[in-house]
């Protein structure tokens, strides 16, 4: 009977019911969730749990939705941004060469205006030469027919002079008509003065029309010159001023050429800015539209997976509800049946329980203390632990320091002893040596030999004496290195190192 009294909250796959199957198919993909089913129904806390989950799924959804629809703002404002940043630059641009082309244009016209006012003042120059040379040759040719004019006068004057001259001379002709005899020279010397008198004023009319015909070709020849000159200057003025304007107008006309180019190359790179923004913002539109496409296909596809779970849920609650009814209507029939079995069973269950809870109440307080009185041993077990271990270790290191101490005075009193010993050989074998060399050289002095036997005997002490030498400098090597031998031995075994005896002192 307490059996059948106690709810199964542990169901197995077999004991689910089909709002179970719904319910692990909206937790999993696959499978919906499972609820632990109670005496009332299922778990209200699972129920709970199922709903807020599915909430915080739809929530997620949502948010993922406003996240994909912020992506889509960030693209479409990222792609408007570099068509206008792309369409700003090609403008700037466009600007700037066409600032470069008029600046270039204006400093082309500027030089052309220059080159034009430079043909005209030398054109002007030009005139005034010109009109210079003209007045010089005016001058000129008013100046000679000045002067002709007053040599026809003075012309004149003489033919005047000469006829008063004649006129006297008839005069007094006249006047002497009794003188018949000088009369035919006198008509010949007057026939004379005339014939000269007109000659004379022949010559000098026909030399000043002479004159006058000259000057006045010369006059007309200058002129002629002068304006031949004049037309050259000025034709060549005009070709110059026309090859100006010929030039500026090439100039400009290619000016004007480059700039309709560059116009067009940079409306043809605006046109394909705007087409690659176009492109941009189609593909932006595009991945917008395909990612708003999937939002609302996954937003429609979980709207749809939470609509038929949430009918089928309410189907199953229905379902639910009938058969709970049912169970109420049955647990009613069985309740009365069952109640008095149940009270008391539950007195029973009550008792056992309360004498079960005093067992393990006393028996926890008695672990509790147990494991109190455990803490407190293991506690000062630790602290005597720790106060021998740091007993021992200050000891260990007193004892260390103190050994360590000990070897390094006794390795430096053994160095320095071995060290002074060594100096003190090192002096003996240097004097030892000087001494067997100067012993050598005597000997080598007293045997140099005088003949060939001599000779040989000479070499023969000369190998005893440096066999002799090498066993000296054998036996003093052996002499050097026997005390530090010794000294390094009776260190090595842990002794001290023995100082040198006065008698040693004394050999060395």
């Amino acid at each position: 009977m307490p059996d059948q009294q106690t709810p199964a909250r542990n169901a197995g796959p077999e004991d689910a019911s089909p709002f179970d199957e719904l319910m692990i198919g909206g937790e999993q993909s696959p499978v919906g969730p499972s609820f632990t089913t109670v005496f009332r129904g299922y778990d209200k806390d699972e129920v709970d749990a199922a709903v807020a989950r599915l909430t915080a799924r739809l929530r997620a959804e949502g948010d993922e939705i406003a996240l994909l629809e912020q992506r889509y703002r960030d693209v479409s404002d990222t792609a408007n941004a570099q068509s206008m940043e792309a369409v700003g630059r090609i403008e700037a641009e466009y600007e700037a060469k066409l600032a470069a082309a008029d600046a270039r244009s204006r400093e082309t016209i500027d030089r052309l205006k220059a080159a034009l006012n430079t043909a005209n003042a030398r054109l002007g120059k030009v005139q005034d030469r010109v009109q210079a040379e003209v007045s010089a040759a005016d001058e000129r040719s008013r100046e000679t027919i000045e002067r002709l004019e007053a040599e026809l006068t003075a012309a004149t004057a003489r033919a005047a002079k000469a006829e008063s001259q004649v006129q006297a001379l008839s005069d007094e002709l006249v006047d002497s008509g009794g003188q018949d005899s000088s009369r035919p020279q006198f008509e010949e010397i007057l026939r004379v003065a005339e014939d000269q008198a007109s000659l004379i004023i022949r010559n000098a009319t026909v030399q000043a029309d002479r004159l006058l015909e000259a000057s006045r070709e010369e006059i007309a020849k200058r002129r002629k010159e002068v304006q031949v000159e004049a037309d050259g200057i000025l034709a060549q003025a005009h070709h110059d001023a026309q090859q100006a304007r010929l030039r500026i107008d090439t100039e400009l006309t290619a000016h004007q050429a480059r700039l309709e180019r560059e116009a067009a190359h940079a409306a043809e790179k605006v046109s394909q800015a705007e087409q690659e923004a176009v492109a941009i913002r189609t593909e932006a539109e595009k991945g917008a539209a395909s990612l708003r496409s999937m939002v609302a296909r996954e937003t429609s596809l979980a709207r749809q997976e939470a609509e038929e779970a949430v009918r089928e849920l309410r189907l199953r609650a229905l379902e639910f509800e009938e058969s709970l009814t049912r169970r109420q209507n049955d647990a009613q029939q069985e309740f009365l049946v069952l109640h008095n079995q149940a009270v008391a069973h539950a007195e029973r269950i009550t008792q056992d329980a309360n004498d079960q809870v005093a067992a393990s109440l006393e028996h926890a307080q008695r672990v509790a203390s147990k494991a109190d009185d455990f803490d407190r041993l293991m506690r000062a077990q630790a602290a005597q632990i720790e106060a021998d271990a740091s007993i021992r270790a200050r000891e260990t290191l007193d004892r260390a320091r103190d050994k360590a101490q000990k070897i390094i005075e006794t390795v430096t009193s053994h160095s320095q002893g071995v060290l002074r010993d060594a100096e003190d050989r090192t002096r003996q074998l240097r004097w030892q040596q000087h001494q067997l060399t100067s012993f050598m050289a005597e000997v080598r002095e007293l045997i140099r030999p005088e003949t060939p036997f001599d000779a040989s005997a000479d070499v023969d002490v000369s190998a005893d004496g440096e066999a002799s030498a090498g066993h000296a400098d054998e036996e003093t090597t052996d002499a050097a290195a026997g005390p530090g031998s010794e000294s390094e031995a009776h260190t090595a075994d842990g002794g001290t190192p023995q100082e040198p005896t006065p008698r040693e002192h004394a050999d060395n």
